[in-house]
């Protein structure tokens, strides 16, 4: 007897479990492939507020200037602007704050928010949500000038920031301290007032009385010379004011030009001294103020560095007498009373009884600072910012260090957020 072969009916499981599949498979289908186009177009999106956000910063920073991070005249609006439509987004996507209008830096001039919204039409997602999927990116970039304090190159000393003055006060910039010793800082003085922040890439062994809510961070990463990049001045297209050592100890006023001085300048006795802005270079001997030497230098650099003939110098304002020292307000060195030559270690030493202003940066990348206070806080400025091997602060008075409205010309263009 013949049996037959053929299979019998189904009653239709699988199909029923296929439409039944269908959806989860679409929706890991949409998963895979809108899920990856959505993280390029988040990364392209991110990467383009990035972009516009430094654009704007930089132009920021090119017109600080003039308009203290305001944007007046919209440029650097434009600027974010031009960056995300050469990216492929249209102006309406983007929107740009300046000041910045959310965050932490809301209401900060100086600092540019843009956001990019856009869309991004679904494919297999489409079945499922029948939306198209929104893409949002955000960044905010700073364009200003670098808030300079206190710098301290050294890398390995204990002590490298040592603090025994009466008081001392580093007025609203920070104090950054690149040893890693686990004493980095030490201070015993009796108060510190206007630290706005503290940088350790070592320790910190403190007594005095810090000010309430000080944020004192360590073990960061250690700060680069901030000024590695700043040309010295050409001695050779300078004049030269004087061919040997120059002492100026005569009451009747003098008067100096910028140029070269080879063998230094001393200012001693009852000695004044008045001196025309422009770069002051020391060929050997150094730069010292002694005795009861008055020096009013308004808009001068003085650079200290070597010479064939003579010795090198230190930078010493030590007297008794009045001086006044600011820095060039525009140019290369803008915001720079003191520049020694990278290679030299000679003592930088200021000390103050109430009469001495220095108000632009101090820049002695191997030399240790002594700092010496012997008046009340605020009658002396012993400097707007210094970048040294190392700093000792001391005396019976109070150190003040304050930039005031003239920082040097170091960007501080990057994102933040």
């Amino acid at each position: 007897m013949l049996r037959s072969t053929r299979a019998p009916r189904r009653a239709g499981a699988v199909l029923m479990k296929v439409a039944i599949c269908l959806p989860v498979l679409l929706g890991v289908l949409a998963l895979n492939l809108d899920g990856g186009r959505l993280y390029d177009e988040r990364r392209r999106s991110q990467a383009t507020a990035d972009a516009a956000a430094l654009a704007a910063g930089a132009d920021l920073y090119a017109n600080y200037w003039t308009n203290q991070g305001a944007d007046p005249a919209g440029a650097a609006r434009a600027a974010a602007e031009q960056v995300a439509v050469a990216n492929g987004y249209p102006a309406s996507a983007v929107t740009v704050s300046i000041p910045p209008t959310s965050g932490a830096y809301a209401g900060q001039p100086g600092h540019a928010e843009v956001r990019i919204d856009t869309t991004l039409a679904a494919t297999f997602g489409r079945a499922i949500t029948g939306d198209a999927m929104g893409v949002a990116a955000r960044a905010v970039a700073r364009g200003e000038p670098a808030k300079i304090g206190i710098v301290l190159l050294n890398p390995s000393a204990s002590g490298a920031f040592k603090n025994t003055a009466a008081a001392f006060a580093l007025i609203n910039k920070p104090l950054v301290v690149n040893s890693t010793s686990p004493t980095a800082i030490q201070s015993s003085g009796l108060l510190v007032l206007s630290l706005s922040k503290v940088y350790a890439t070592g320790g910190v062994a403190v007594s005095s009385l810090l000010p309430v809510g000080v944020p004192v961070r360590t073990g960061v990463r250690p700060t680069p010379d901030p000024f590695a990049l700043l040309p010295v001045p050409d001695e050779g297209a300078a004049p030269v004011r004087s061919s040997v050592p120059l002492t100026i100890s005569s009451a009747v006023p003098t008067v100096l030009q910028p140029g070269v001085y080879k063998g230094g300048i001393r200012v001693t006795g009852l000695g004044v001294v008045v001196m025309l802005p422009g770069v002051y270079i020391m060929q050997g001997g150094g730069f010292r103020v002694d005795g009861a030497g008055t020096v009013t230098g308004l808009g001068t650099m003085v650079y200290n560095t070597t010479s064939p003939t003579y010795a090198p110098g230190p930078i010493s304002v030590t007297g008794l007498g009045k001086v006044v020292m600011t820095a060039p307000t525009s140019g290369t060195y803008q915001g720079m009373s003191f520049f020694q030559h990278r290679g030299l270690a000679q003592p930088v030493t200021v000390s103050g009884a109430g009469l001495t202003t220095i108000t632009g940066t101090v820049y002695a990348a191997k030399a240790a600072v002594a700092l010496t206070g012997n008046a009340a806080v605020g009658l002396d400025v012993m400097g707007g910012a210094f970048v040294a091997d190392s700093m000792t602060v001391g005396g019976v008075g109070a150190v003040t260090v304050s930039l005031g409205l003239n920082p040097p010309r170091v960007p501080d263009v990057r994102v933040v957020e």
